[in-house]
């Protein structure tokens, strides 16, 4: 399933979050995968709201009055590492803060590590953030774009005192996105907070107009404040696209060799690798210069300069690579799709690749497996067999 994010009027976690519930995503599941962040005072609330010219939903987060305390990034990772989230939803989450707190350093002089996070570190913020990224894993969204985003104008007042619109950490998270001005004379306030790009660069892998599309459904969700004419809501359309049948995509081939790199490290590389957009990412034996043993390091990514960009720095980072080469290629991919199947162990996801109508392959979502299996006390094994058993058979619950 693709998600396309039409950011027509904006967007912030809590208007992602309404889109989602809008989408389907019920609250009770959102609030479920929550609770283990071990952060208290906080409900979902959902919003008896529509817009009259879009409908859509309106979620908040509500928060207990009291002082916040001040988090910097290792706090917040903390709090992702024991909420037990679905291991790609923790990643992207890691990442996500990771990336605020390097636009936070840049913009203040220091280094990430050292950034307080205000308004971000506070309980709302990480409730919005996580939840827009668990409620995206719930819905089962494959693949995310994003359409151009709207600056906005004028100035917001924060604990720093008066900033101008966008505000500093916006600009330097939109850095290489595609994005438009403000419509209209009068300053229109801030559109996107830094928690709305943040999601934005951690969710979408490519920005400009949407890929075609089977449109299956559009939701809505609904911003705060009110923009008079312009509905104050962020549009989710969603739905298969038509052009991931077989055929040649463009893509960038990310390459570098390091013979002196500490093996522990790839691993997490490649974690962060995939957090911040890579479509694929893998390590080979090869011999260097001088005849030594080294691991290349091969990222594919989609032709998006943001992405790329990014995934360079990465490289170079957290790797101890001089140089990294790039080059575009061309790869026949196939069209996907989940199913969900019953077996003696609960519900596990098949992920199936298709030509045209026909299933090409199927295989079972490890995790879910994983999962299963230790729930029940069974091998791994098992529950894959169940669920390739009865994917074998077309069972369908979804």
């Amino acid at each position: 399933m693709h998600v396309h994010i039409d950011p027509f009027s904006g967007v912030s976690g809590d208007m992602l979050l309404g889109a989602l519930v809008d989408a389907g995503v019920a609250v009770d599941d959102l609030a479920a995968g929550l609770a283990g962040l071990g952060v208290d005072g906080w409900t979902l609330a959902r919003r008896v709201r529509r817009d009259p010219r879009v409908g859509g939903t309106k979620v908040d987060v509500e928060v207990e009055e009291g002082p916040q305390p001040r988090r910097v990034l290792a706090d917040i990772v903390a709090l992702v590492d024991g909420a037990a989230l679905p291991d790609p939803v923790a990643d992207r989450a890691r990442a996500a803060f990771r990336r605020l707190a390097e636009a936070e350093a840049e913009v203040h002089g220091t280094t990430p590590d050292r950034v307080h996070f205000h308004e971000v570190g506070a309980v709302d913020s990480i409730v919005d953030v996580v939840g827009v990224l668990l409620g995206f894993h719930l819905l089962g969204a494959t693949s995310v774009s994003c359409g151009p985003v709207p600056l906005g104008s004028g100035f917001v007042r924060c604990d720093h005192g008066l900033i101008p619109v966008p505000v500093p950490a916006t600009v330097t998270l939109l850095a290489g996105v595609p994005t438009r001005g403000a419509a209209g004379p009068a300053p229109t306030g801030e559109l996107v907070t830094p928690t709305g790009a943040t999601l934005l660069r951690t969710l979408a892998s490519t920005f400009g107009p949407p890929p075609p599309l089977r449109l299956d459904r559009v939701a809505y969700g609904l911003g705060t404040r009110d923009r008079g004419d312009v509905p104050n809501a962020v549009r989710l359309l969603i739905g298969e696209r038509t052009d991931s049948l077989p055929e040649a995509a463009v893509v960038e081939v990310l390459t570098t060799t390091v013979d002196d790199l500490d093996a522990r490290l790839f691993g997490p590389l490649v974690e962060r690798l995939l957090a911040d957009g890579a479509l694929d990412a893998v390590g080979r034996s090869v011999h260097g210069k001088k005849g030594r043993p080294a691991l290349e390091i091969v990222v594919v990514a989609p032709p998006d300069p943001a992405t790329v960009a990014a995934l360079e720095r990465r490289l170079f980072d957290e790797t101890t690579t001089l140089g990294v080469r790039r080059r575009r290629e061309r790869r026949t991919v196939l069209a996907r799709r989940f199913r969900t199947v019953a077996t003696p162990f609960g519900r596990i996801r098949v992920k199936e690749g298709l030509r045209g109508d026909d299933v090409v392959t199927a295989q079972p979502e490890f995790e879910d497996c994983r999962a299963a299996a230790d729930a029940h006390d069974v091998p791994v094994r098992a529950v894959l067999e169940a669920a390739q058993a009865r994917a074998r058979a077309g069972e369908d619950l979804e």
